[in-house]
């Protein structure tokens, strides 16, 4: 005779009296008016679920106990701190707030003309669409022109190499008379100027042997040789590119030569979210033009004249500190301007720091605006094999010994899935941590981890190795929420997560920002920040993406984008002379951006 074996339940009352008492202190310890929840489940017959006891007076009582939930419900939420502590003036810029958004809709979405799909079914806009159809149209909401206008505070996810407009080092490529643009197919169909793949490269006159040197116009190029592409010198690209341009039967202009490689460097809506498209289809697109970013960037005047743009865009874009992504290799290669000689990582960290001290004394002298600093995050490839990621993890020890208020802390970036998982190289990472603890040194793990839709693989258990190598932050953490035991205990442990959601997005982890896992996180008052990550492919700002975590959620206000803000100073790795300064100067700023709402909006509405 065999026994029925039950699994005992988890005690999910002792969770709600946990909630109830968090409720009860932030009313003031008053008593909570109770509900007909507030009653004991039926132990009549265990595992029963828990039913009434008693019924409603009337329809006024049940009201009266629905509203009771719901504000139990407010005030658990991840901006009830800030929302309490609002002052008249941040009330009445999140009523102006909201306003805008209903107006955005109906003088902005409602307008524009329907979008004809499968079967001709017409589909009104709406915010909250995907992105990369929407982008055109949120650049003329005032939500947008609000978002921007906003001191965001510290912007902790950004990939060094594509966080400004793509135009940006097409322009410093052109100026050299050593760059050389190739491709994988003959440009010489309206197919294959669409499905090529474009790379530049810097080449010396000594090795431009090493190139197939032919016309990328000509198919007999190709064929000609037994090298997989073809080059020619960039200069000479530009000035035959009209004459060969081959346009698709629907094109309505030819592009210019530079329009055309610009588009080759963003995502397009059908890219994102075609038919057939996946994450892995989105991450195979992504990966291209990462390795037609590489050769834009790896030369000297590309990469000094980036960093200083960069920095006036932070400013541009009220971004108040950041930590950005460099990638650092043991075979690296920033050449120097005739591509005649390389410079080494040290050599990559003294221009980063050059640049940056001309910056801040130039933007101290003229007073363009406030700017708290830049740390280095260490970052080199997760598809290197150990003995290249220990080298890493040494060197990121000496940076951190010889440049200690630079280094922020250490990473593994690239295509999760398609990587090495965490749990390959610990190893490595112990032995780093206890290099660090005896040279005296605190270098955090800020880990890459969670940008998956992935369940019970290697790389959905980048959470658990995460969780147990320390990391301070966590880039991405999509995943976190499918991993309640590990959210949990990184909530204790005070991890936070660098949202991303517009990247998630365009690379497949959700098809719209409303299904973004960033909600159920921060329901579970998981920290969260707001970044970036990698603008430059996905036509975005961080102004895009404070935009889109605003236009998701129906009732998120402008304490909750405090929230978000506050959070990210307080998880940085600025030290604690340096937050303290940056928070002061922003809570100024964020008055001053009070004033600005209140002074532009305030007579225009009737809330």
């Amino acid at each position: 005779m065999s026994s029925k074996r039950t699994c005992p339940a988890l005690d999910g009352r002792a969770v709600i009296r946990a909630h109830d008492a968090v409720i009860s202190r932030a009313w003031g310890g008053d008593n909570l008016s109770p509900t007909i929840i507030d009653a004991p489940p039926s132990e009549s017959e265990p595992g029963s679920s828990a039913g009434p006891v008693k019924d409603f007076k009337d329809s006024d009582d049940y009201f009266r106990q629905r509203h009771q939930i719901e504000k139990r419900e407010r005030t658990l939420g991840f901006d009830y701190a800030c929302a309490d502590a609002a002052g008249k003036k941040e009330k009445r810029a999140n009523e102006l707030l909201q306003w805008l958004r209903r107006k955005d809709e109906e003088n902005i979405y409602d307008k524009a003309p329907a979008r004809v799909g499968h079967g001709g079914q017409k589909h009104r806009r709406r915010a909250g669409d995907h992105f990369l159809s929407n982008v055109d149209l949120i650049q003329q909401t005032d939500v947008f022109r609000v978002a921007q206008r906003m001191p965001k505070g510290a912007h902790l996810h950004i990939h060094f190499n594509a966080c400004l407009a793509p135009s940006v080092l097409l322009d410093v490529a052109k100026g050299m008379d050593r760059m050389f643009i190739s491709s994988n197919l003959p440009l010489d169909s309206h197919v294959n100027f669409d499905r090529c793949e474009i790379q530049f490269s810097l080449v010396s006159e000594e090795n431009e042997k090493d190139l197939n040197v032919r016309s990328l116009f000509e198919a007999e190029s190709f064929n000609k040789s037994e090298k997989p592409r073809c080059s020619i010198l960039f200069k000479t690209f530009l000035e035959e590119f009209e004459s060969n341009y081959m346009p698709a039967p629907d094109e309505t202009r030819e592009p210019s030569a530079m329009e055309w490689l610009v588009h080759k460097l963003v995502f397009s809506e059908d890219e994102a979210h075609g038919t057939l498209q996946s994450s892995y289809g989105a991450w195979e697109k992504f990966n291209g033009r990462t390795r037609m970013m590489k050769g834009l960037f790896n030369y000297e005047r590309a990469y000094r004249t980036y960093t200083r743009l960069c920095l006036e865009d932070f400013l541009r874009d009220n971004i108040q500190y950041a930590e950005i992504r460099p990638n650092f290799m043991q075979t690296n290669q920033l050449f120097n301007d005739d591509a005649t000689d390389t410079i080494d990582n040290v050599g990559i960290m003294k221009i980063i720091i050059e640049v940056y001290n001309e910056f801040k004394e130039e933007n101290e002298k003229n007073n363009k605006g406030y700017f708290a600093g830049l740390k280095v995050i260490y970052c080199t490839p997760r598809s290197f094999v150990n003995e290249k990621v220990a080298f890493a993890l040494e060197e990121c020890i000496k940076f951190k010994k010889e440049w200690p208020e630079w280094i922020a802390g250490f990473d593994l970036v690239g295509e999760e899935a398609d990587g090495k998982p965490l749990k390959q190289f610990i190893p490595e990472f112990l032995a780093f941590r206890k290099r660090c603890a005896e040279e005296g040194v605190e270098i955090p793990f800020l880990f890459h981890c969670g940008e998956t839709l992935e369940l019970g693989t290697e790389t959905d258990g980048n959470l658990i190795d995460a969780l147990l190598l320390g990391s301070k932050r966590i880039g991405h953490g999509f995943a976190l929420a499918r991993h309640p035991y590990v959210m949990e205990q990184m909530k204790s442990r005070g991890v936070c997560l660098e949202l991303c959601p517009i990247s998630n997005e365009v690379l497949g982890l959700t098809p719209r920002v409303e299904g973004h896992a960033m909600y159920s996180l921060l329901a579970n008052n998981v920290h969260c920040t707001v970044s970036s990550d990698n603008g430059t492919l996905f036509r975005s700002t961080l102004s895009h993406d404070f935009y889109q975590v605003m236009i998701g959620k129906s009732d998120m206000t402008l304490h909750g984008w405090r929230q978000l803000i506050e959070w990210s100073f307080e998880h940085s790795c600025m030290s604690d002379e340096e937050r303290k300064a940056a928070q002061k100067r922003w809570k100024d700023l964020w008055e001053e951006f009070l004033d600005w709402m209140i002074k532009e909006y305030d007579d225009k509405v009737q809330v």
